[in-house]
């Protein structure tokens, strides 16, 4: 630390005498700005924003209004925190703001994605893909088994736990495994490991890779990089050693990545694979035989790590954040389960085709996104071009961030917003016909216009199997000294917003012996 004293000093004097000169030498018009704090030299706000910076920003909401305008360093944001200032940007603007800000762990860990770059007709081949073999409505129901399968897999790994549960582990390898048989048809994580390596089945060594890269991502992506704030620092001068870790983890993909697709190109040649059973997988190596349409490996390792980053956390998080929810609160438990009794019965496990019945359950759902989205400012918009909006100049290259956490516990749109009441989503209620499609804009926990999130669909199929399931099939508890008002409901700190401390509980079979089997 010692030895970068003196170049951090050497930076911010440098930075002094350049603000110092702008000022001097070129006075830029004032711009009628949206309101917003007044940013100190160099830094702009930065020393206004603690951690969370979700939290804070929905403080300084408070002072500035729903529209606010902030300085981070170098670069000019503006923060949206209610629903007619998501809308605007969101959908009556939406082509102005459908860019993203460059982020250097983008440029280094994926310089080619779809989620963190501007479109491209590229990108925009490849989102249609993306939509039409995988989450499309056809393709999600083709699915269905491998959710089957692995919620089976859950369940009965759960039932035979004496120990107490990490139920964040168990929604984990759910998620990931019925991702990757989708996309790669490989189960990677579940009881199977350490038991020898069957056929298709990755080797203990590939799965200890995949379960690091996956844990290391969402916190690069977490990290504030100094350089997406002050444009003046070069490239090559790595104050806080980030360039190196995402350079690291950028190795370790590309290896993970072109040994996989060596293996399935030697299965693929081995066997050829027929239409009907075509993972995504597929669908891309068959695209980088077509010149014409542009795509290169680069694009295509891009787009699965995408996949799996972005597929996998969200959804797992959501479940740990409903679980936690419904067990410190037991009358919602009560009604959850007389529900599921009621609709499903004792001698069966829960249904995909069972959640439209299930209306207590969806209700409690969309209370858990509203609480806990697990994106709180989804991921940053830039507009393309000079604009307007509510009177004020939105400059070119502004980035946009949309605090869905705050708009969801905003007093004025809902009653006793700190409270976990599913109630107020059951028909009849308050907002009985609110949903997270993205057309009600005081609750967006996906996004909307044409950078929400492409997933919702499947999502939110695993979301209320995997919870409807596990209150159906298991009476639960907490650990000894822990009940449902000590609860530590804690934010961590991350890309995605997390339980700190991760939920554990212990599990007690509820239904005949039988329907606990893999």
């Amino acid at each position: 630390m010692a030895s970068t004293t003196p170049v951090l000093m050497i930076v911010a004097v440098a930075l002094l005498v350049i603000y110092v000169s702008r000022r001097l030498l070129f006075r830029p018009p004032r711009l009628n700005l949206p309101p917003g704090p007044t940013p100190l030299p160099i830094i702009g706000c930065m020393h206004l924003l603690g951690k969370p910076i979700y939290k804070s920003l929905a403080d300084l909401a408070q002072k500035y209004g729903p529209l606010m305008s902030l300085q981070l360093g170098q670069k000019l944001c503006i923060v949206a925190t209610s629903a007619e200032a998501a809308k605007e940007f969101l959908k009556v603007q939406d082509a102005n703001f459908s860019s993203r800000p460059p982020t250097r762990a983008a440029e280094l860990i994926l310089p080619n994605d779809l989620f963190n770059h501007d479109m491209t007709p590229v990108l925009r081949h490849l989102r249609k893909i993306l939509v039409s073999e995988l989450i499309s409505a056809k393709r999600v129901e083709a699915s269905k088994h491998i959710r089957t399968e692995e919620l089976a897999c859950m369940v009965y790994t759960i039932s035979k736990q004496t120990a107490p549960i990490r139920l964040k582990t168990q929604f984990h390898i759910m998620v990931t495994n019925v991702l990757t048989r989708m996309i790669l048809n490989k189960r990677f994580l579940g009881q199977e490991q350490g038991q020898g390596q069957e056929q298709g089945e990755p080797n203990v060594s590939e799965i200890h890779e995949f379960i690091e890269i996956m844990e290391e991502l969402p916190l690069c992506f977490g990290a504030i990089h100094l350089q997406d704030l002050f444009t003046c620092i070069p490239k090559w001068l790595d104050l806080q050693g980030l360039d190196a870790r995402f350079r690291k983890i950028k190795s370790r993909m590309d290896v993970f990545y072109t040994n996989m697709i060596s293996q399935h190109r030697e299965e693929r040649r081995r066997n050829p694979v027929s239409e009907e059973h075509k993972t995504l997988l597929d669908v891309l190596l068959e695209e980088l035989e077509k010149p014409e349409q542009g795509v290169t490996e680069d694009n295509v390792n891009g787009l699965i790590w995408d996949i799996l980053a972005a597929g996998t956390d969200t959804t797992m998080l959501t479940c740990e954040w409903a679980m936690a929810e419904i067990l410190r609160n037991p009358t919602v438990l009560e009604q959850a389960t007389s529900e599921l009794d009621q609709v499903i019965g004792h001698n069966r496990l829960v249904q995909e085709s069972d959640i439209p019945e299930l209306k207590y359950m969806q209700a409690i759902v969309k209370e858990v996104l509203r609480l806990h989205p697990v994106a709180p400012m989804l991921i940053p918009h830039q507009n393309t071009h000079l604009t307007k909006a509510f009177g004020y100049n939105i400059p070119t290259q502004t980035r946009l961030f949309v605090n869905v956490w705050a708009m969801g516990r905003d007093p004025c749109v809902w009653e006793e917003p700190l409270e976990f009441r599913p109630e107020r989503f059951l028909e009849g209620g308050v907002h009985g016909n609110t949903k997270f499609e993205g057309q009600h804009f005081e609750y967006l926990p996906f996004g909307s216009g044409r950078r929400s999130c492409l997933g919702l669909a499947l999502a939110s199929i695993e979301v209320h199997l995997m919870v409807a399931s596990l209150v159906h099939a298991f009476e639960w508890s907490f650990l000894d000294g822990v009940d449902a008002e000590r609860l530590d409901m804690t934010e961590g700190e991350s890309f995605f917003v997390h339980l700190r401390d991760p939920l554990m509980v212990v599990a007690k079979s509820r239904l005949p012996s039988h329907l606990y089997q893999c």
